[in-house]
């Protein structure tokens, strides 16, 4: 039967979307789902005493990062690595962690949500966990689509702490055979939210000193981990966002860092809010800080994350 060359047009369009859309979907099942462990050359700390209780992670041995994926429709190769807080004792995984992971990924953004150690490890575990998130990403950044030069770092409170550490003293090592040791781990930018930066003086986070460097720290290594005193030439971008009257880490915290800040790099922003609450992550109906989320929004698109 003869068909018309319109007919003829319409099957392989017809034949070629269906190609096309099931590559798609290959390529997005090729994306790891599963939680991946930081430290694979090593063997998994056994017994494992990771417990999950009241939306917090307690006791975490085996550190991971889980990936939160966008449609490839928006993707546009940014990803955002994510330090929850709770003090260095637990992460509250949900709404400083996932569900930041999963507002992300609705604009573009691939998200990895970590399980980094705490206060049973102390430091420099934390530290190194979160640098070795990094550059895990950034390692496979092409096999996953990504962009290697548009990886940050997010984190609340303890987790702003090991964010703006990160941010910070990226180059900082202690095992010099570390297989990933000469990709960076430096991020693309910083987003901190109320975080614990001082762990000296009366605007220290007492809770997290001690879970971090223990009951007797020596004064030069709390000096090095108020992370004020660590920017330098080279710090990222970073956002911030605080409340005027938390009363759990008080806002000279980020005040103090972002003053040093300024001094290397203009393209950062510092929202305060009137809010005495800490804690938010992306609860609503908190006032005016709940709408921290649309300034990062307008902040990324700015500077070239977002579309």
């Amino acid at each position: 039967m003869f068909k018309s060359p319109l007919y003829c047009v319409r099957i392989i369009f017809f034949l070629c979307a269906a190609f096309y859309i099931s590559g798609v979907s290959a390529a997005v099942t090729d994306l790891p789902q599963a939680p991946i462990y930081l430290w694979s050359e090593k063997p998994l700390v056994s017994p494992d005493r990771e417990v999950v209780k009241d939306q917090r992670v307690y006791f975490v041995d085996n550190p991971s990062i889980k990936p939160f994926w966008p449609d490839p429709a928006i993707a546009n190769g940014t990803a955002s690595v994510i330090f929850p807080g709770g003090g260095y004792v637990c992460l509250a995984i949900d709404h400083e962690g996932d569900a930041l992971a999963r507002w992300l990924t609705a604009r573009g953004v691939a998200a990895f949500v970590v399980r980094y150690r705490m206060q049973e490890y102390g430091f420099p575990a934390p530290l190194l966990d979160g640098q070795r998130a990094v550059r895990l990403v950034r390692k496979n950044a092409k096999n996953w689509g990504l962009d290697p030069n548009k990886i940050g770092v997010i984190g609340f409170s303890a987790g702003g702490h090991l964010a703006a550490s990160v941010a910070t003293r990226s180059d900082f090592v202690v095992d010099k055979a570390d297989p990933l040791l000469s990709i960076s781990a430096r991020p693309d930018f910083a987003v901190l939210g109320y975080p614990v930066i001082t762990l000296e003086g009366e605007n220290a986070h007492a809770g997290s000193r001690k879970s971090l460097l223990g009951d007797n720290p020596s004064q030069v290594l709390v000096h090095e981990n108020s992370l004020q005193y660590q920017v330098k030439a080279g710090v990222p971008p970073v956002f911030m966002f605080h409340g005027v009257g938390d009363q759990a880490v008080p806002v000279a915290n980020s005040t103090a860092f972002f003053n040093e800040v300024l001094k290397y790099n203009k393209q950062s922003e510092l929202h305060l809010y009137q809010s005495t609450g800490h804690g938010v992550g992306m609860v609503q109906g908190q006032g005016s800080i709940s709408t921290w989320t649309q300034a990062l929004e307008a902040w990324m698109k700015q500077n070239g994350w977002l579309k």
